[in-house]
């Protein structure tokens, strides 16, 4: 426990050192935006596409852990998702962002140091194809619900979702991410430089706008929305996924592990850039974070507890 204390502990640190920073007014919500727009657009598609090609390309699709693992990663976000209209009154983007709170697992900024530490370099592999490919079908769902604020026709929700998905940063370095691997080619190492630099800030600060954001934030009145998506997120999603992995075997322990794991994880900070970029949920959004982040620092000692002594 007291090894995920080091790394959950300095995740939530960086969190409240954005809200201290409001609090003393050095920043404001305006600027909190800002530096969540800076983030989203130039400092997370290069810590994702860097990731991608990071992996070797000929494991890159292992379609059984694909299958496996994009199955309960559709179903946890659209069920939630359309869920909330019903629950909620939530209507369009608003239903997306929620249903990606209850799929989107930190994998970038816990689970790839946790699960490091936990199975070894073998968990590398399941971890690249879980934080490219995972990436682009929640983007992709989310699209769906965001062009049904749009209505019309199919054809025209089509369109514009692709649209959507054409303007969005993350989506384009993934899709650019997996082609570039397939090229075999080195990235150039002036170019490797400047984005390695700039993915160097992806946690930091990602997770100080949403500490600004979170400060002052009246969260008393959608407290049960974020108990559910939490309680979703930490406990219903890792056990859908230890259901198809389990239940359907035929895949190495350690990509079941790291699969599982992963599941297990609070919200990624990436849906609350998400949910500023849209401008839509988005002091929810860091609420349930916020509360995803401080129980995981119980529930995943848990989960590792069970998949060291049971799997």
């Amino acid at each position: 426990m007291y090894d995920v204390l080091n790394l959950t502990i300095p995740f939530f640190g960086v969190i409240a050192l954005g809200a201290f920073s409001r609090a003393i007014g050095f920043f404001d919500a305006d600027m909190g935006l800002k530096l969540a727009r800076f983030a989203f657009y130039f400092i997370l598609p290069p810590f994702l596409f860097l990731s991608i090609i990071a992996a070797p390309v000929e494991e890159l699709f292992n379609l059984g852990f694909l299958i496996r693992y994009e199955l309960a990663t559709i179903l946890m976000l659209l069920l939630t998702g359309i869920a909330s209209a019903y629950l909620f009154g939530f209507q369009g983007i608003q239903r997306g962002l929620y249903g990606l709170n209850a799929a989107y697992p930190n994998v970038g900024y816990i689970g790839v140091p946790l699960c490091i530490m936990a199975f070894g370099n073998e968990a590398i592999l399941p971890l690249a194809i879980i934080l490219s490919v995972d990436t682009i079908v929640l983007l992709v769902c989310t699209a769906v619900f965001v062009s049904s604020d749009q209505g019309g026709s199919v054809a025209s929700s089509l369109g514009h979702m692709g649209r959507q998905l054409a303007k969005n940063p993350l989506i384009l370095s993934a899709i650019f991410g997996i082609i570039w691997a397939f090229t075999g080619l080195p990235v150039p190492n002036m170019a490797d430089r400047f984005m390695t630099m700039l993915a160097g800030a992806a946690a930091p600060s990602a997770l100080f706008a949403l500490g600004i954001t979170l400060y002052g934030s009246n969260l008393k009145k959608a407290y049960v929305e974020i108990t559910l998506v939490s309680f979703l997120k930490l406990f219903i999603h890792p056990l859908l996924v230890a259901i198809l992995f389990i239940g359907w075997p035929g895949m190495d322990k350690i990509w079941v592990q790291t699969a599982i794991l992963s599941a297990a994880l609070p919200i990624a900070a990436n849906v609350f850039a998400m949910s500023q970029y849209y401008q839509v949920y988005s002091e929810r959004t860091a609420g349930a974070i916020m509360l995803t982040t401080i129980v995981a620092s119980i529930t995943t000692p848990a989960v590792l507890f069970m998949l060291f002594h049971y799997l």
